[in-house]
């Protein structure tokens, strides 16, 4: 689907039978299920969500896999497409100055000129609020947006609302739980 699914700290996973468990239940943090961008009409239009009958789903949304690169740490950065948009999407784990751990993601969106403006779905929960300037919690999952725009709340969603211009921009985030 395109998205960054879970987080969790400690071991890393159960494979068994085709089942695949994280190994640390109770540090267990869920993104939104889907995809990441979308062009949203109206802040009232649902975010589209793969029903049984949409079997081309992400794909019939403009999403195109590119592959993913490992760095010396064999952290992964997925190269993908959103209809003329190359994003490079990277996942780095760091610990604060106080020894808690957090994970930060950087987008990097290389856009041709005239691209027209999108939605990232930061999060999602059943209890999504603003924490301060620029951090926002999705139940137990926090929200910092580095180098961001502004979001959006509207119910149980964090957007950021993108209007790319021709050439590369970067968004970092960070999340903790």
């Amino acid at each position: 689907e395109m998205a960054l699914r879970q987080l969790w700290k400690g071991e890393f996973a159960n494979v068994d039978l085709g089942s695949f468990q994280p190994r640390a239940q109770n540090t267990l943090a869920a993104l939104p299920a889907g995809v990441p961008f979308h062009r949203l009409q109206s802040l009232d239009d649902a975010w589209p969500a793969k029903g049984k009958t949409t079997f081309g789903f992400p794909q019939n949304l403009g999403y195109q896999f590119r592959g993913y690169d490992l760095d010396a740490l064999r952290r992964p950065t997925f190269h993908y497409e959103y209809g003329a948009v190359k994003v490079d999407d990277r996942f780095e784990d760091l610990t604060d100055a106080a020894g808690k751990a957090y994970f930060r993601r950087t987008l990097r969106f290389t856009a041709p000129e005239g691209t027209a403006p999108f939605h990232f779905r930061v999060a999602a929960g059943t209890k999504v609020v603003a924490t301060g300037p620029q951090a926002y919690a999705a139940d137990k999952l926090r929200i910092r947006l580095i180098a961001s725009p502004a979001a959006v709340l509207r119910e149980g969603e964090v957007l950021i609302p993108l209007t790319l211009p021709a050439g590369t921009t970067t968004l970092t985030l960070d999340y903790q739980w």
